[in-house]
């Protein structure tokens, strides 16, 4: 069993228009609605293939009714934290004239105090005992920012491993604790401090600086179109670049990374190469629509041109 953790989820949904038009009305069309928040797309992917999986989310109103219908039909099983306000809905929307898109993301819902304490409760008190926990995706701004460095000591005295994504203050703090992986982007980097050049190479020592401070078993920094790094506790230290792909949509390609790497790892697979599908997988993700990974015999072809080496 993989527990997910998503204390910002949302409804996304997806539209098009013909035309944008920033001086009079741009008339779209709904094309689908789908359960979104970064634990819970990593959840739905892991099922997807093969792992036992439950979401946990704070979740309230009409957009929290939604989310959980919409998880119902999909089959996945998860934990909804009631919560008093309302659940955020994020909108991506396409242009068809010139094949671009807007990404309109929201922050999560307000909590109080005992609506989040009431998260950390589920994590801790969950049975049968899970074997990793995900926390993916962004803190509401209600919530204080030691929320999931608290979380993350408290897997620690259960010896529940954690696999980490987030961002800003909240994602330094729970570093400070040590995870088991965490995957970071260009952004997240420099919020921790790097302020060196662009290349591999350049940012490798800094890399290899904060693994040697105890922030993760393994470290992910993910380079846009350039592919992502890696390095392990193991004494790995991996660029891996995937096959250039047509970009559709940006949606999840960040938890389709977490999702495969993760059930990789937990397959029991070599570091190298749970890291090389986690590549292959946010490629693969930004070449379909959606923001899940569904095409997994596409995952495997982009696996396949995904080169990996030592650096």
């Amino acid at each position: 069993m993989i527990l997910t953790l998503t204390m910002s989820p949302a409804v996304d949904m997806f539209a098009v228009t013909e035309q944008f038009f920033h001086d009079s009305k741009t008339r779209c069309q709904i094309t689908r609605q789908l359960p979104g928040g970064g634990g819970i797309n990593v959840a739905r992917n892991l099922r997807r293939m093969g792992v036992s999986t439950t979401a946990v989310f704070p979740a309230g109103g009409y957009h929290g009714e939604l989310l959980s219908r919409l998880l119902d039909d999909d089959g996945q099983s998860f934990i909804r934290v009631p919560i008093a306000n309302e659940t955020t809905q994020n909108i991506v929307l396409d242009e068809q004239a010139s094949g671009l898109a807007l990404h309109l993301v929201f922050p999560g819902a307000t909590l109080v105090q005992e609506e989040w304490l009431s998260c950390q409760k589920t994590i801790r008190e969950f049975t049968p005992k899970p074997q990793l926990l995900v926390i993916s995706g962004s803190l509401p701004p209600s919530v204080p920012d030691s929320f999931f460095a608290e979380l993350v000591e408290q897997c620690h005295e259960h010896h529940l491993r954690v696999v980490l994504d987030t961002s800003g203050n909240p994602l330094r703090l729970a570093l400070a604790k040590g995870v088991h992986l965490v995957k970071l982007n260009r952004e997240d980097f420099k919020a921790l401090g790097y302020v060196g050049g662009e290349s591999p190479a350049e940012r490798l020592p800094a890399l290899k600086a904060m693994l040697a401070e105890g922030m993760a078993d393994h470290m992910v920094l993910t380079l846009g179109p350039n592919g992502a790094m890696l390095v392990s506790r193991e004494g790995l230290q991996l660029h891996a670049m995937p096959p250039r792909v047509e970009v559709v949509s940006h949606a999840g390609a960040g938890d389709a990374f977490v999702s495969v790497m993760t059930c990789k790892l937990y397959q029991g697979q070599p570091v190298q190469e749970a890291f090389a599908y986690g590549v292959a997988a946010a490629a693969a993700a930004i070449s379909t629509p959606g923001n899940q990974l569904e095409n997994m015999d596409w995952l495997e072809q982009v696996r396949e041109g995904t080169v990996i080496t030592e650096l």
